[in-house]
C-alpha cells in the first residue's frame, strides 16, 4: 500500500533512544490537535483508543496475528498548543512521548525508547505519520511514496 510520506525530519540523538520527528503540515492547528487528541481521529491514523480512566488511554496494535496494548498516560496538556505523556509498553521500560504544535505542524519527540524497540519505533513512526499525513487529508503537506 503506499501512502503519502510528509517531509518528516528525524532526528536522534547519540544514544538513539530519543527520536525527534518534525511534521509539516498545511491543516489547521484545531485540526491536528484533533488528530492527536479525539480517540476516533487517533484510531484513523494511529490504533484504536479507547479511555482508561485517570488520564490513561489504551492503544491496541496489531502486528503478525497478535495483539499488543499500550497504555498513553497524559501527564501535561495545553489544548492546541502542547500534549506530553508515559507510555506503558507491557514488558519493556516506560518511555516518553511529546507533541508540540508549531507554526505550520508540530514537532513530535519520543524519548527513553527501550533500547530493543529503537528500530520498530523508528519506523513505526514514520509509517504512523504517512497515516497521519493521509488522515489530514489534501491541506497536509507532504509528498507521494512509500513510508521508509
Amino acid at each position: 500500500m503506499t501512502l503519502p510520506t510528509p517531509a518528516v525530519s528525524l532526528e536522534s540523538d547519540g544514544s538513539d533512544r530519543t527520536m525527534t520527528l518534525s511534521f509539516p503540515t498545511d491543516a489547521s492547528p484545531g485540526a491536528v490537535w484533533s488528530a492527536l487528541t479525539d480517540l476516533d481521529s487517533v484510531g484513523s491514523w494511529l490504533a484504536p483508543a479507547a479511555p482508561a480512566g485517570d488520564g490513561r488511554y489504551v492503544l491496541t496494535f496489531e502486528h503478525e496475528g497478535r495483539r499488543h496494548d499500550k497504555v498513553f498516560e497524559v501527564v501535561a496538556c495545553v489544548p492546541e498548543r502542547s500534549l506530553s505523556g508515559v507510555l506503558h509498553d507491557p514488558g519493556h521500560p516506560d518511555s516518553l512521548l511529546s507533541a508540540t504544535l508549531t507554526e505550520g505542524g508540530f514537532s513530535f519527540t519520543h524519548s527513553d525508547v527501550p533500547e530493543e524497540l529503537v528500530e520498530g519505533y523508528r519506523a513505526g513512526w514514520r509509517y504512523y505519520l504517512g497515516r497521519l499525513a493521509a488522515a489530514l487529508g489534501p491541506g497536509s503537506a507532504g509528498r507521494a511514496g512509500s513510508p521508509s
